[in-house]
Formats: structure tokens, sequence, C-alpha cells
């Protein structure tokens, strides 16, 4: 119960991040970011994704967060430096905390084990 409601706690948070993006330089691609984001941590609240979707989010998310990271840090705050510094700093930022979400999504007990079916013996041929 307790990753169900964390996952839609966390979707309607980045769902959110994702109507902000409009007035973004990219929005595009931060919207899509974002709305795969919220997608991924519903199913993930359901228990529908394997783990290894989760690592390679998360991995995804490290590398773009130091590709994304500015020559020269000047803050978050509008007004604080240069707006392409600030804006990438930002950007980092958020592929970050999609990174720490996607990673405790992996470690997070509650998944359903997931096992291939068993085969059963065909009663007529006595093959399986």
């Amino acid at each position: 119960m307790l990753r169900k409601t964390i996952g839609i706690i966390l979707a309607l948070l980045f769902l959110s991040f994702a109507a902000m993006q409009y007035n973004d330089p990219d929005p595009m691609i931060w919207i899509a970011i974002y709305a795969v984001t919220t997608v991924v941590v519903v199913l993930g609240a359901f228990g529908r994704i394997p783990v290894i979707i989760f690592a390679m989010a998360c991995t995804a998310s490290v590398i773009g967060a130091f590709m994304m990271w500015p020559a020269t840090y000047e803050g978050l705050e509008v007004g604080g430096g240069d707006i392409k510094n600030i804006e990438e700093a930002r950007e980092s930022l958020g592929l970050l905390l999609i990174a720490v979400v996607m990673f405790f999504y992996a470690i997070m007990p509650g998944r359903k084990k997931r096992t291939a079916p068993a085969l059963k013996p065909n009663i007529q041929t006595g093959h399986q």
C-alpha cells in the first residue's frame, strides 16, 4: 500500500513538473522526460515494470545530469548569473531527482516476484 501511495504522490509531482515546462526554452523534451517519468512511476507503483527499467532510467538520468551540468554553476535563481547556466543547473537537478526516484523504486521492497509459468505435462501424450 505504501508503494502505491508514494507512487501516486510522485506521479502527481512529476506531472506538475511536466506542466511547468511550457515556458521553458526547450519545452517538448522536458515535458516528454517528466511525462515518461510519470508513467514509469505509476507502473512501478503497481509492480508492472521490471527492475531493469528502473536501473536503466536511473543510469540514463545520472548521465544526462552530468552532461547537462553547466560549465559554471551560478545558482538556481534568475538574476543570480547567466540564465543559460541557471537553466542547465535546474535541468541537471531535475534529472538527478528522477535518478533518485528510479533508484529507490529499484530497491524498494514490495515488488511482486514474477516467475515463469511451470510446464504442465500433457496428459494425452505424456510430454511436457
